[in-house]
């Protein structure tokens, strides 16, 4: 059965006959007009309820503040604005004055036209309730045009009938096809120059996660990044970036020919776990550089750790730098008071997100979030058409719409949901005894203590080390066995995410499975340790730029030499591929590192390794791993 609607508005007034009169006012035109929202009228008599409230009361969408009789009106809507900031303020005055930006609008207090309120009311909700893009999409699929445009299959015409794909078509559904539409479909707008229902869903975006302008991405966070990248460092320039940043970002350091000063990343060594760089490093650095364009981190990482950013964000701008933070993973942090503050409200000047991976879009369904003062809008568009597809997926574009709405009118129902829901998972699987959640002092790296780091609590690592199995022979049973597919694994963990599709069904079914492999698998003796991960080596010189080794000519030599040990001949040679030993998918080299006996020590032993890691980057030939060289730049040992 769908939920019932229910929107609550709150009167926040501390004289009794005003708000009295308002509430029934109000409540009166909500019996007696149109409805669709199911508006609600309560009214709070002090600050302090009002924010308790707002703390507890999924439904509540809009707020009336009384500046008349609440002390410092405007002080209690900045505090709401911080705890909820999708809610629709309204501030209620005798007079207009300097008006704080969180408000909606300034209501006059004298007005008892409340049908005139009613609809001010039902105006708010209903701009965030649009999906000016996904409205039209579904307005014209309705409209059964027929298509003599692409995409061939001609809204599944071409499966439909087919004695040999028809399947597929039934398999996928009818919609799937027909919302697959050209670029002839002007009504539609273009993703490459919006002028219409894209803009509009973009500006709403841009409202819903608080920046001054949203991008949709139909091709993922990676082309997101490189975007920026390319932004901000043109064909050359200096970026400080996280060694442990997605590689996307190592991609466009190669593709704009940047100069890179790399962060080393934190480890813990027993689990595996790759996190933020300590916020001592970075301050050294960025003052070491005070040249360098931009800065570059991940917050938060995928295992949930994200940085204090505000004072790392206010430092480098003090030096003139500006800042990109990949909130690939971190979409829903803004719709729950525990999760934020996120990177735009710390003040980044740009920020990606996949809404695919936390939220409801689409795989590959993203966004950039913009809120650099020195934004250059036509240029910044020009870079996005470079790596944007003249032919959009429209569905990923509806899906980033709706996403949007979802979170600006449920999200902190959601979220409120989804940590209830990951703090049972993590009571029932403390509970049996084997497997246990780990908490923010086991993965926090001891490099980062007192930095103020934290961590989501929509992201749960599995600690499989009381039982007999490992973490990939855990992940393995839980899907052929209980066909519950887990996020990733590390050697020793196993990662599970609660997003806003977690139900209470899944649950069940998760710690019933857990409890029954602890039962089976506790206290028997392994027979043999999978072999632990091994933290990355030291962070090798740059002997040229990344451009310059990757595009210039190169050799390939073998990884092994004689008596199946180390080929010397690639010590002190320049690499010119990236290899990334995968998980955790941290670059090791990167084109213009010079390789050293650390480093070939270590991808030998994970190529000879039983560890399940794989080696991007590295090239077969005749049975051989070879690695990729800058030409000539091996030694003659």
């Amino acid at each position: 059965m769908k939920p019932a609607l229910q929107c609550n508005v709150l009167i926040v007034s501390a004289d009794t006959a005003y708000a009295a009169a308002m509430e029934a006012g109000l409540n009166h035109c909500a019996r007696e007009q149109k409805n669709p929202y199911a508006l609600r009228f309560v009214t709070q008599h002090a600050a302090d309820t009002a924010l308790e409230q707002a703390g507890t009361d999924p439904c509540l969408q809009s707020v009336f503040i009384d500046a008349a009789s609440i002390d410092d009106a405007q002080d209690l809507g900045r505090a709401l604005f911080a705890l909820r900031a999708e809610l629709d303020l309204f501030l209620v005055v005798d007079h207009v004055s300097d008006v704080d930006a969180v408000f909606h609008e300034v209501v006059d207090r004298g007005d008892e036209n409340y049908n005139q309120l009613y609809r001010l009311v039902q105006s708010a909700i209903a701009r965030r309730a649009r999906t000016p893009f996904a409205d039209t999409l579904r307005d014209y699929v309705y409209g059964a045009k027929d298509a003599w445009h692409t995409p061939g299959h001609s809204g599944g015409d071409s499966l439909r009938e087919s004695p040999w794909v028809a399947d597929f078509h039934q398999m996928m559904g009818e919609h799937i096809f027909n919302t697959d539409l050209s670029v002839s479909v002007q009504v539609l707008d273009s993703l490459l120059e919006p002028h219409s229902v894209i803009q509009e869903a973009q500006d709403l975006a841009a409202e819903t996660f608080g920046a001054d302008h949203s991008f949709f991405v139909t091709n993922g966070t990676s082309t997101a990044n490189k975007v920026i990248m390319q932004s901000q460092l043109g064909s050359g320039g200096k970026v400080i970036l996280d060694q442990a940043c997605h590689k996307s970002v190592h991609h466009a350091v190669i593709m704009c020919g940047a100069d890179p000063v790399y962060l080393r990343a934190s480890v813990n060594e027993t689990f595996g776990f790759y996190g933020p760089v300590p916020k001592a490093d970075i301050i050294a650095t960025l003052d070491a550089n005070p040249d360098a364009s931009l800065l570059v981190l991940t917050s938060c990482t995928y295992d949930g750790l994200y940085y204090d950013l505000t004072p790392i964000i206010s430092h480098a701008h003090s030096l003139g730098v500006k800042v990109l933070i990949d909130e690939a993973w971190y979409a829903h942090g803004r719709f729950h008071p525990a999760l934020r503050p996120t990177a735009v409200e710390c003040g980044a000047d740009y920020v990606t997100q996949s809404t695919h991976k936390m939220l409801s879009a689409f795989s590959q369904a993203s966004m950039i979030h913009v809120c650099d003062p020195d934004f250059d809008e036509h240029r910044f568009r020009e870079d996005l058409n470079m790596h944007t597809s003249t032919s959009p997926q429209y569905a990923m574009i509806a899906s980033l719409d709706v996403a949007r709405k979802q979170v600006s009118l449920e999200g902190f129902a959601q979220l409120q949901r989804c940590l209830d829901i990951a703090a049972r998972l993590r009571q029932g699987i403390n509970r049996t005894g084997v497997f246990r959640v780990l908490e923010l002092e086991d993965i926090l790296p001891e490099a980062l203590a007192g930095d103020g780091i934290r961590l989501d609590p929509c992201k749960l690592s599995i600690d499989t080390r009381q039982s007999s199995l490992s973490a990939p022979e855990l992940q393995l049973k839980l899907f052929e066995n209980y066909g519950i597919q887990v996020e990733k694994v590390t050697h020793n963990t196993v990662s599970v995410l609660v997003t806003l599709g977690s139900t209470e069904s899944k649950v069940h079914r998760l710690v019933y499975a857990l409890e029954q492999l602890a039962r089976k698998y506790h206290g028997q003796k392994k027979a043999s340790q999978p072999r632990r991960n091994r933290p990355l080596p030291g962070l090798c010189d740059f002997a040229c730029l990344p451009r310059d080794a990757y595009f210039g000519p190169v050799q390939d030599l073998p990884l092994v030499g004689e008596e199946h040990g180390a080929n010397l001949q690639l010590v002190d040679a320049i690499c010119a591929d990236q290899v990334v030993p995968y998980p955790p998918g941290i670059p090791v080299l990167v084109p213009g590192q010079r390789i050293t006996r650390a480093v070939l020590d270590y991808l030998l032993e994970l190529y000879h390794g039983q560890s399940g890691i794989e080696l991007h980057g590295l090239i077969e030939q005749g049975g051989l791993a070879h690695l990729r060289i800058v030409a000539g730049s091996a030694s003659d040992n």
